[in-house]
């Protein structure tokens, strides 16, 4: 099972994409992690749909992506490595048993293993364009801890403000409901990875999440592709313009 992988590597837009929750997948000696397979395809597992948005969005724009090859519950690759939460036992009320006891030989070997090989993919990646876009993709569940989100994007940003609202702007021109940082926020800290290798490569870097409900079903998810892939060019475009 491969930690990363990398769509479209000679792309020619000036656009990476990056999905930390492509794959629900998990290394055949976890044994699920105790799980079911239905639980690991839920959103407890992986962002549901990302991983064919970002296969689409860099058809469309011609863009790189790098994917991560196994489950956020194996290691997220969304968190700092001193983050709580880098390795959850417990997610939406599921317990994780093959995460109960995690010791710190096993914890560095999940590291070394699958979180390192992506964040050093990503900057290779990065160092060898120009002034791209930074794009983390990811999908929400409509409804967490009995509360509804009744929105269809968030645009997670922290100081690339003007950029995430351009973005909203555009994609709300396309029909779809946008929110700025929700359902989680990008001023709180929690757009880790975009952030990282953002400021790493000095880039403009936002975070885009997807209403999982919009990203059931391959015809759905290129439906949506095609509604995100204009509002994404023209901000390069701008992007271009400005610099």
């Amino acid at each position: 099972m491969v930690p990363v992988s990398v769509l479209n590597p000679n792309g020619s837009a000036p656009l990476v994409l990056t999905c930390e929750h492509a794959s629900w997948a998990v290394p055949a000696e976890y044994d699920d992690l105790g799980l079911q397979p239905e639980q690991l395809q839920e959103h407890i597992g992986w962002d549901i749909g990302v991983h064919g948005l970002a296969e689409a969005l860099a058809e469309r724009c011609d863009a790189t992506a790098i994917l991560a090859g196994v489950s956020r519950l194996i290691i997220d690759c969304n968190r700092d490595l001193s983050d709580h939460d880098l390795i959850v036992a417990e997610s939406d009320g599921v317990v994780i048993p093959g995460n109960s006891r995690i010791d710190d030989e096993e914890r560095a070997r999940r590291v070394r293993d699958f979180y390192d090989p992506y964040h050093q993919a990503v900057d290779e990646v990065l160092k060898q364009r120009a002034e791209p876009l930074l794009l983390s993709l990811h999908s929400f569940t409509p409804v967490f801890k009995g509360s509804e989100r009744r929105f269809d994007v968030g645009v997670l940003f922290d100081t690339c403000a003007a950029l995430a609202r351009q973005l909203a702007q555009a994609l709300a021109q396309q029909g779809l409901r946008v929110r700025h940082n929700e359902p989680y926020s990008g001023l709180d800290g929690l757009i880790f990875s975009a952030r990282k290798h953002g400021l790493k490569h000095g880039l403009c870097y936002l975070e885009l999440e997807i209403n999982n409900a919009l990203l059931r079903t391959s015809p759905v998810i290129k439906k949506i592709a095609a509604i995100v892939a204009p509002s994404l060019s023209a901000q390069i475009e701008s992007l271009a313009h400005s610099r």
